[in-house]
């Protein structure tokens, strides 16, 4: 199949237009599909083979380069659809949703591929996409935060051990944010440069996602509100990924007091193939932060990585109900633990 698999993301996007086309409840088909497809499918079809893929293959590149693309031209469409005097509430709700998952799931995964790659053309395509969904500060606060602290206590993109979905949601926006600011603070003071200046990556983030939104208010505010709307789903999704993606694990101190190693049993796993296919091989996520410029098709399974019970998409239904989530994980947390040698703990 090569990269034929990880085309499915262009499946579910294509159902934006079908749902418009066929309208009424059909309008939710990617808000309904989205998460019982992928579920059901990593039951279905299980794990898959600890295969390696090539090297980064021109097929393998086309699947973001034409994905990111495609959603940044839906979420226009579905705003200048909202702009039209007959469109419905309803019918402007349900295309935002329908946007924000297509955008949360498969965009976000296509960006994150594309703002680690060392290739200038191709970061630029993933903040892109990231401005379009009001949240380019992600690129700043992944790479150069969650990269290093992931697993600790001072990355906000890693839940706790005992730490709802709906506490971690606003802890790791808002952390994000302030550790993108404190970042690039940091990068222009050593420089020599003005902190508040346009040297700051996020002044310039503050700009374009300024003219953004004022051209489309200009344009309507019905395909504002439609823009905005899809901006919150799609980050409460990619939260959610960042939920699951660390929840409970723990980096520990050594005898010197420095930091363990990020090691593969810091970062949850998943082996089924539907999440894999889907998700561009995210679920093989300890060797993405062992390797993290690496392309995704060769992205291996480690020995000793934490595994979950199921896909991505099984864990964050799961994590909408915390209490069920505890009882799932916690042991899972305590077993992922008890691989790393002893040693104090992180301060809490």
């Amino acid at each position: 199949m090569g990269a034929l698999k990880y085309a499915i993301p262009f499946a579910f996007l294509a159902l934006l237009p079908l749902g418009w086309t066929l309208g009424g409840g059909w309008l939710l088909a990617p808000v309904i599909a989205t998460p019982l497809v992928l579920a059901g499918l990593d039951g279905v079809l299980g794990d898959a083979a600890a295969r390696v893929g090539r090297g980064a293959r021109a097929a393998h590149r086309a699947v973001p380069w034409l994905y990111l693309p495609l959603q940044v031209a839906a979420i226009a469409w579905a705003a200048s659809l909202a702009a039209r005097p007959g469109t419905s509430g309803w019918d402007i709700a349900a295309l935002a949703l329908g946007c924000g998952f297509t955008a949360g799931v498969f965009g976000f995964v296509a960006a994150h591929e594309m703002i680690h790659s060392p290739a200038r053309a191709e970061r630029a395509l993933g903040l892109v996409f990231l401005t379009g969904v009001l949240y380019p500060h992600f690129r700043i606060a992944h790479l150069h935060g969650h990269h290093r602290q992931a697993a600790t206590r001072a990355d906000p993109a890693t839940a706790r051990l005992g730490e709802s979905l709906y506490a971690f949601l606003p802890r790791s926006v808002g952390g994000q944010y302030a550790e993108a600011w404190r970042f690039e603070a940091e990068r222009l003071r050593r420089a020599g440069r003005r902190v508040l200046g346009l040297r700051n990556r996020m002044v310039g983030y503050l700009v374009a996602e300024g003219l953004l939104l004022a051209g489309v208010a200009l344009a309507s505010a019905r395909a504002l509100v439609l823009v905005i709307a899809t901006a919150v789903v799609a980050v409460l999704l990619l939260e959610g990924f960042n939920y699951i993606a660390h929840y409970g694990l723990v980096r520990r101190r050594r005898p010197d007091g420095r930091l363990e190693p990020l090691g593969p049993q810091h970062s949850w796993n998943s082996a089924r193939r539907m999440n894999n296919w889907s998700l561009l091989n995210m679920g093989r996520h300890s060797d993405h932060h062992r390797r993290a410029a690496q392309p995704y098709q060769t992205l291996a399974p480690l020995d000793g990585a934490s595994l979950l019970p199921a896909g991505y998409a099984g864990a964050i239904l799961t994590a909408l109900i915390p209490p069920l989530w505890r009882r799932v994980m916690d042991p899972r947390v305590a077993a992922a633990m008890s691989q790393a040698p002893d040693a104090e703990r992180l301060a809490a």
